[in-house]
């Protein structure tokens, strides 16, 4: 119970009983009409702050704003509460509607997966200090660090958490289930994003959306309902690490072998990154040595896939030998895994002989295992070492710099929300596929004609692999001379290497002055 809700419980007991001294009077027919409705919403929390920031020989000045959006339904209801926090460049002019900055809505993916990853991690103007070699930031109390290539520095900034994670939450009769699924989901991100617009006064501004891994579907989601529905213009998609097309993940192999294919030089990468390859001085570098590897990946790796129990025996042992050579396993295991291995198997054999697993998000993190003799890891080496100082650091940031005196719990991923997550509803029928959400957002691209994508990925990501965007993308029929895609030392968040991340935000930047 809300400290709210006991008061007005206390106020209904104390009324039922006379004052002291005085007679009883006999008991008052129940309300009825407008006096029995429902205690109005609370007003929503909003916390503001000022902050400077050093870049380079001067400062930037930016407020923040941390605030509770209510969402209404066509009675005026309030159907849900999105907490948002905003970050505004302060500005000299009188009046800045009349030279917009670009405004840009930044979430990450899941589904049921808070903001907090990229807002400490690559956007906002303070990111955690987190070492960039992958090995254990080690116990609290841990650092924020400034972050002078913040994408600040050319757009304004709103983190939006969806319902059921962060502080948002459902109000009214609604329950977080109305708001958990692809559809439900970006209807009500979508409505979130008009009336921001509208409460701020932003409706002129270039807008972009930036989204993380399952933020791509999202943001691909958003498009027809905000150019479309809403008639809010989007100048361009910032996808991180994105999930588009569920087919070239390693989610489902099972009879998908395009899977292994996309997922191939990601492993190849990551033996790199490990020193595993049995020849590894062969090539000059890294990228040459990718290069080979997506051709093998795209030709004579997935023709032998393709023919499944046909495939001769020779024909297989050259396959497992060039496999080998990319990814250090040893042939008899892939040979035992009928030279489909998967991303999860790879993290627990590739260091095996070590008694280490590798991360799946990133591979370049690695940990001990209990036990060595499993197919799969036990737990995953990155989100053990990165989940508690992202958490930690953020409730310290939210109460101690934004200002915010909230005590509930904040959520920055939600478990129940991702398991009753609900496909979309053009694909609720017994024959349904694999999710692919591109063709939506190639249509944003001949609906506007302006509207540009950006695409970021990292080598050491077993999840999202840097060739699956590039095979999602290349099949998603936009133009490419409007999609702008960049690879990255790192994994998944490739951002917390710190060099990438540097690069990453000035190419966001860069992707952003372009117009």
């Amino acid at each position: 119970m809300t400290v709210r809700a006991a008061v007005i419980s206390v106020l209904c007991l104390l009324s039922a009983f006379p004052a002291a001294g005085q007679d009883a009077k006999p008991a008052e027919k129940p309300a009825t009409g407008a006096a029995a409705e429902k205690p109005a919403d609370p007003p929503p929390a909003k916390f503001v702050r000022q902050h400077t920031l050093r870049i380079g020989a001067g400062d930037l000045a930016y407020t923040t704003t941390a605030e509770e959006i209510y969402l209404k339904d066509k009675e005026g209801k309030s159907t849900a509460s999105f907490f948002t926090i905003s970050y505004v460049k302060d500005r000299a002019e009188p009046d800045a509607t009349k030279d917009p900055r670009p405004l840009t809505f930044v979430f990450n993916g899941g589904p049921g997966s808070a903001s907090v990853w990229l807002h400490l991690g690559l956007v906002g103007p303070r990111v955690i200090d987190i070492p960039s070699d992958a090995t254990d930031p080690g116990t609290p109390p841990y650092k924020l660090r400034d972050n002078p290539a913040t994408i600040l520095r050319a757009t304004d900034l709103v983190f939006v958490d969806p319902v059921g994670t962060g502080f948002s939450r459902p109000m009214g009769e609604k329950k977080g289930e109305d708001f958990w699924g692809f559809d439900e989901d970006a209807d009500s991100v979508a409505e979130f994003i008009r009336t921001f617009l509208t409460r701020h006064n932003r409706w002129n501004s270039p807008k972009y959306l930036l989204g993380e891994s399952y933020g791509g579907i999202r943001a691909s989601l958003l498009i027809p309902r905000l150019q479309g529905d809403l008639n809010i213009g989007i100048n361009g998609v910032i996808l991180i690490s994105p999930a588009l097309n569920m087919a070239t993940l390693p989610f489902i192999t099972a009879g998908n072998d395009q899977a292994y294919a996309t997922s191939l030089p990601a492993m190849a990468a990551t033996s790199w990154y490990h020193h595993k390859l049995p020849d590894q001085n062969q090539w000059k570098d890294m990228a040459a040595f990718l290069r080979e590897v997506e051709r093998f990946a795209s030709t004579d790796f997935l023709v032998a896939l393709f023919q499944g129990t046909s495939l001769e025996k020779p024909a297989k042992e050259r396959i497992a030998d060039r496999l080998h050579r990319y990814t250090g396993l040893s042939r008899e295991y892939i040979l035992r895994s009928d030279l489909r291995v998967t991303t999860s198997r790879f993290a627990k054999e590739l260091l095996r002989d070590q008694g280490r697993a590798i991360g799946s998000l990133d591979g370049r993190y690695a940990q001990d295992e209990l036990d060595n003799v499993g197919d799969q890891p036990l737990s995953d080496a990155f989100d053990s070492k990165t989940g508690p100082i992202y958490m930690e650091t953020f409730q310290s940031y939210l109460r101690n710099v934004l200002g915010v005196d909230i005590e509930k719990r904040y959520l920055g991923g939600n478990g129940e929300a991702n398991g009753k997550w609900k496909r979309p509803a053009n694909s609720r029928n017994a024959f349904s596929g694999f999710v692919d959400v591109s063709d939506l957002l190639a249509q944003g691209t001949k609906d506007s004609e302006k509207l540009r994508v950006f695409a970021a990925a990292g080598y050491n990501d077993l999840v999202t692999s840097y060739f699956a965007l590039k095979y999602m993308l290349d099949h998603s029929r936009i133009d490419p001379k409007r999609v702008t895609m960049r690879d990255y030392a790192g994994g998944h968040m490739m951002y917390l290497n710190r060099p990438s991340g540097e690069a990453l935000s000035n190419d966001i930047v860069a992707f952003i002055e372009s117009k």
